[in-house]
């Protein structure tokens, strides 16, 4: 990203936001458009930048869209004078900002606004630090040296999620002449730009899945609790769990294929964010930072603050990929309960075969013996009209004395007529 330095003499308020993109419109041209014809002479265009004539300063403004976002940039400088961290045009800048504001019509992702002094040495940037902080009843947070400039984070650590992310900053380049001053004084705007779009960026990243990963305990409270009833369900009688079964797998099927979207979801913003940590890590590293006075350096307290930002995406996926196993394990504990009872009803149906061929080998026990009764009935009644017409007197005799005789050949006759089978 290419930012050419501002014409005004020496900048001593710097004002950087990202903005968030408005679909259909081009920030960079409309807005400067709009902001010179509300302005009308008292403005005039310089090298892409609107250079304006205020009360206490000179001021310039630009707007442009780079492969990082849409930024703009406001430098004010004093008409004479060197720059001081209590230059007093506050005022100006903040009027200046907010007329540019709404000629864009975007709200911002990060605000990051840079105060500029100038001192011949380390220990007179400090002193300029320290006087200007004691005026205006302000600490330091961070401090570091870098790139031959004093560069410290004021005011207190932001609580909580905000959008847009605000830094105020402070930075004294020291022991250099005035135009060396203005290009070291601009490449760190230039990396400072960066910044504020990744953070930014990284920020609202975060503020909009805020509501879903402030759910979590909720969530997984709730599941858990729903996986616990679903285990003591299936200790149940068969009879009744056979019943609410397939409410069970429709409802662990539901919550389980939510769980994939979400973290689906989750996992790809989780990338690009730390796509963007990444970045912001890489250009840290670049600045090379050189602690000061016990204070933490700013790319340290600035990478920390980030990081905590990534650092919920990745515990969400975690608990959700532990619920979405423990899902697996109820739909695993399901299956197993279904095989079991398929094995018993396999096992039923197998007993119930063998006790119905028992019974038909009884029968057939029975059916043969019978055979047996019937083919020795027909025999003895044939013996018997033999013995009426030989013997009449001796018939009911003879007759009683064949029985035996007819129980035999009436076993060899059935077992002659089933050999033959």
């Amino acid at each position: 990203m290419l930012l050419e330095k501002p014409p005004v003499r020496f900048p001593s308020l710097v004002r950087i936001e990202v903005l968030q993109p408005v679909e259909g419109a081009s920030a960079s041209s409309e807005a400067l458009s709009g902001l010179k014809s509300r302005l009308g002479d008292t403005c005039s265009e310089v090298g892409g930048w609107l250079l304006l004539d205020l009360s206490s300063a000179e001021g310039c403004v630009k707007v442009f869209e780079g492969e990082a976002g849409c930024f703009l940039v406001a430098a004010l400088g004093l008409k004479s004078g060197l720059p001081s961290l209590s230059s007093g045009v506050q005022e100006d800048l903040e009027r200046l900002v907010e007329e540019l504001r709404s000629a864009v019509g975007s709200p911002p992702l990060s605000v990051f606004t840079i105060r500029v002094g100038l001192s011949e040495s380390l220990e007179g940037a400090l002193l300029h630090l320290e006087e200007y902080l004691r005026q205006a009843g302000r600490s330091a947070r961070s401090m570091g040296v870098v790139r031959g400039c004093l560069l410290a984070t004021l005011g207190e650590a932001a609580t909580g999620l905000s959008c847009p992310i605000e830094r105020d900053l402070a930075v004294v380049p020291f022991g250099c002449s005035l135009e060396d001053a203005l290009d070291v004084l601009w490449g760190l705007c230039l990396d400072v730009a960066l910044l504020a779009s990744y953070g930014g960026r990284l920020n609202e990243l975060r503020v909009s899945r805020e509501p879903a990963l402030r759910q979590i305990d909720a969530s997984e409270k709730s599941t858990q609790m729903r996986i616990n009833e679903i285990f003591a369900s299936l200790r149940l009688p068969s009879e009744e769990v056979e019943e609410g079964l397939e409410g069970v797998l429709r409802e662990v099927t539901t919550l389980f294929s939510s769980l994939s979207i979400l973290v689906s979801a989750m996992r790809r913003d989780h990338v690009r964010a730390q796509v963007l940590l990444r970045r912001i890590e890489s250009l840290f590293r670049g600045w090379g930072e050189e602690p000061l006075k016990g204070y933490p350096t700013n790319s340290t307290l600035e990478l920390d603050a980030y990081r905590s930002l990534v650092a919920p995406f990745g515990d969400f996926i975690s608990r959700v990929e532990a619920l979405r196993v423990q899902l697996n394990t109820v739909l695993d504990a399901v299956r197993t309960y279904l095989g079991i009872q398929e094995q018993k009803l396999s096992m039923e149906e197998q007993t119930s075969s063998k006790s119905l061929l028992e019974r038909l080998v009884r029968l057939q026990e029975v059916l043969h013996k019978l055979e047996v009764l019937i083919v020795a009935f027909y025999i003895t009644e044939m013996g018997r009209l033999v013995f009426e017409a030989l013997a009449h007197e001796m018939v009911n005799v003879l007759t009683a004395l064949f029985i035996p005789v007819a129980l035999i050949l009436a076993i060899l006759v059935s077992r002659m007529l089933h050999r033959e089978h």
